[in-house]
């Protein structure tokens, strides 16, 4: 139900655009012609009947197509008549159907999967989608195929979705071996990652070494730099949607594999002729391997330290079709970090964990050829704990974050020149920042609670792709997106110095509310068959912010809403492109111009307490921020060498009131050049290399650049917020895969992957450390601390 209240920041103006703009898209309908009908059906893989995601129907006659959307569906209306219309999708065989056309007709088709090798043979399907590269509106996005995540080489040789995202161009990260990422000039918090629609809060395992999604349980992967379309909303500066793989419909599957670091498996099997099932779970094993090295180096009589590392993910997802017009998908997935230290001499414990769930049920619906519906229901949780004891003393903190949302998107094809989209969304956010015990002689002697806080989200959005001419299309929408903080709750008055100067306490209800309209429009100009100009400009709003102050994303980071006191982040963003396929559409090309504005851009105080603290409010300051670049992308498609190149040059600058003497700094994750090259070679069936190189400029950060003596200690003096940078930062990546020979998808097949992260075992820094000179006592020398040097791994992975 949405709920509408009056708020100063409400604009009616803003809504009767908005419905002014809905009244106009609907009017598109006129245009539809007499004797035209409507083909629609789904569109499956062959082998295992899961639907796919982007497949290309083309209409050559009319030079007219459309795309399968996320659950393979697609609708193209032409005139009474006969049609050959093609159907493709990258690594499949296109098929082309002859037919006459006299009625609303249900085509679903089956594409098999190409297994032989190319070399020189440019396929009909490979130009097809490789054109949509160019004649499609959306620009700034990027499909992230798990074919091409499966061959990158990785630390531990353990396959990585967000990893793989770090090598595209515009997509920067600040510390060795995390997972966390930061999009042209945005936050963490500012990227919206998405699993089967449902937010992932921390994406992260061991701190950044590895992510939250299991490879073999990934369908789907789509990035979002800009551009965004107005289904998805909440965050400032990208989208990760991450589509979950249905099950095997046809016949029972088992993959897996066994690493260095971890251990996977994957089941899927058909429920019937109308749905499937999968389950897919994998766990570490670092903290055996360690406690066997430590157990060898010590007598049997000599007592040890006992500690615990690791991780695990469970996906599981099951989908099945009533009738010809309905399907209905249930998904979860569970994660979780244990991490645990005993001290038998001192008899201390400490441990610390962190973990998300989601669960998302959907259904689909048809209510006629034209008009397709995905109606979703959504839980998201993230929570963590940390927890001490020794002797009689206990110390348990715990936080969690909730999330409840409700979606309903339409997608109406109104004619082949048009495709509407629209829906609404509802979110309830509750947060419990931490709740802290101690005991002592398991009496509890002390406690806080940080106050909890609930908000509702809700938006309203709209959206049409307009063909104006053969050369001219346009996608445009708005979105109408607003916030409802909830009681009870005591809110704190601030003066201009930050300082607290009352309380007011809220009962239950709505006592504040905040909206903001958001259009997004998205415009492609063709200059020939094969090249593109485009531009689009792209304003969001985001809620829900994170308090941090490290260059990495770390468990025990607090998330909490906008309030009075907290402004929602505003980002206006300007791009412009140029696309181009090039070599009969084996090489494409891009280049993108971004410029992108923040409003009420959020950092924290100097020295902020972050930790324990029961008025966040007042640590977080307040201002602007700005960022802008230029993004390469070479990509080759096809032959027994693929891969792409990518160059990113990019500022993002931060004047925040109170921090720098109120003047224009660099953001933490400002890095100014990133070069990425995947180079991947099919050297026959059964071996195939893959290979990375990653440069980028140091981080920044903020250094001593001096000190004084006072009373006996030395204390250091700091340059500018962030005016320093670590050394610039080189990796290069290998891995070999050896496999069977056989491509019979119903015979058991094995690979072997060797692998070896940072090969030239450079020591990238990671943080720098000041100590005093050992021989010049109050000379400060500075150390670079690195995680890595080069890493060997070996994987063993298999398919039933």
């Amino acid at each position: 139900m949405m709920i509408l209240r009056k708020s100063n920041q409400f604009s009616t103006r803003a809504f009767r655009l908005s419905f002014l703009l809905s009244f106009l898209l609907g009017v598109l309908t006129c245009f539809s012609q007499s004797n035209v009908y409507t083909i629609s059906g789904y569109i499956y893989d062959n082998a295992s009947y899961e639907t796919l995601i982007g497949a290309t129907i083309f209409h050559s006659k009319s030079q007219l197509g459309t795309i399968s959307n996320e659950y393979g569906f697609y609708s193209i209306s032409l005139p009474e008549g006969n049609h050959e219309i093609s159907f493709s999708h990258l690594g499949y065989e296109a098929e082309a159907v002859i037919f006459e056309l006299s009625r609303n007709v249900t085509m679903n088709i089956n594409l098999n999967q190409r297994v032989e090798y190319l070399d020189e043979v440019v396929v009909s399907d490979e130009k097809i989608k490789r054109v949509e590269h160019v004649s499609s509106a959306e620009m700034s996005v990027i499909d992230v195929k798990v074919e091409t995540i499966q061959k990158i080489p990785v630390l531990f040789g353990e396959v990585d979705v967000i990893k793989a995202v770090q090598l595209l161009p515009g997509v920067q990260t600040v510390a060795e071996g995390s997972s966390g990422f930061y999009v042209r000039g945005g936050n963490l918090d500012q990227n919206l990652i998405l699993l089967d629609e449902a937010p992932v809060y921390n994406a992260t395992h061991l701190g950044g070494l590895f992510s939250t999604f299991n490879p073999d349980a990934i369908k789907d992967v789509k990035v979002y730099k800009g551009g965004f379309p107005t289904n998805y909303g909440g965050r400032l500066s990208s989208v990760v949607d991450i589509r979950m793989k249905e099950g095997n419909r046809k016949h029972f599957t088992a993959k897996g594999g066994i690493g260095t670091a971890m251990s996977r498996l994957t089941l899927e099997t058909p429920l019937g002729e109308s749905g499937s099932f999968l389950i897919a779970g994998r766990r570490t094993y670092l903290d055996a391997v360690f406690k066997a090295i430590e157990g060898l180096s010590k007598s049997q009589d000599e007592e040890t330290d006992d500690f615990t590392m690791y991780f695990y993910d469970l996906n599981v997802k099951g989908n099945y079709r009533i009738g010809k017009n309905d399907q209905v998908f249930l998904s979860g997935y569970f994660g979780r970090d244990v991490n645990g230290f005993e001290s038998r001499e001192d008899n201390a414990y400490i441990g610390f964990q962190w973990g998300n769930s989601t669960s998302t049920i959907r259904w689909n619906h048809l209510y006629s050829p034209k008009l397709f519906s995905n109606l979703i229901f959504y839980y998201s949780q993230y929570d963590y704990n940390l927890g001490f004891n020794q002797d009689r003393i206990e110390f348990n903190w715990n936080s969690r974050l909730k999330e409840y949302g409700i979606k309903y998107d339409f997608t109406y094809y109104l004619n082949p020149q048009n495709i509407l989209k629209f829906g609404s969304q509802s979110v309830l956010h509750k947060i419990s920042p931490g709740q802290i015990e101690v005991y002592d002689d398991k009496l509890l002697t002390s406690d806080l609670n940080i106050q909890h806080n609930q908000s509702i989200a809700n938006a309203v959005y709209v959206n049409n792709d307009w063909d104006i001419s053969d050369k001219l299309k346009l996608s445009a929408g708005l979105r109408l997106a607003g916030l409802f903080n909830l009681g009870p709750q005591e809110v704190l008055a601030l003066n201009n110095d930050y300082e607290i100067t009352d309380t007011t306490r809220y009962g239950r209800g709505i006592y504040h509310s905040t909206w903001n309209l958001e259009p997004r429009i998205n415009l492609r100009y063709l200059l020939s068959s094969n090249s593109s100009l485009k531009a689009s400009y792209t304003r969001a709003s985001q809620y829900i912010h994170l308090a941090s102050n490290g260059n990495f994303s770390s468990p025990f980071d607090v998330w909490l809403t906008s309030s009075p006191n907290i402004e929602p982040q505003l980002a206006d963003q300007w791009t412009l492109g140029f696309y181009a396929n090039l070599f009969k559409n084996e090489l494409s090309i891009s280049g993108e111009f971004f410029f992108k504005k923040f409003r009420n851009a959020i950092d924290f105080k100097d020295h902020a307490e972050l930790l324990f603290n029961e008025n966040l409010e007042n640590e977080i300051r307040t201002g602007k921020g700005r960022a802008y670049g230029f993004e390469f992308l070479l990509k080759k498609h096809l032959g027994k060498f693929t891969g792409w190149l990518g160059y990113t040059y990019s500022r993002a600058r931060r004047q925040i009131n109170g921090i720098n003497d109120n003047n224009w700094y660099n953001a933490k994750y400002d890095v100014p050049h990133n070069l990425t090259t995947v180079i991947l070679y099919d050297y026959s069936k059964t071996v195939s290399v893959g290979a990375n190189f990653t440069y980028t400029t140091g981080g920044a950060v903020t250094l001593p650049v001096g000190g004084y003596d006072f009373y006996g200690t030395r204390v250091p003096l700091y340059s500018e917020r962030n005016d320093a940078r670590l050394p610039d930062y080189l990796r290069l990546d290998l891995s070999i895969t050896l496999r069977n020979e056989s491509n019979d998808y119903k015979k058991f097949r094995t690979e072997w992957v060797f692998g070896v992260y940072n090969l030239s075992g450079r020591k990238n820094a990671f943080a720098i450390a000041f100590n005093e000179d050992a021989n010049n006592p109050g000379v400060q020398i500075a150390e670079k601390i690195s995680l890595f040097s080069w890493v060997p791994s070996i994987t063993f992975n298999f398919i039933y």
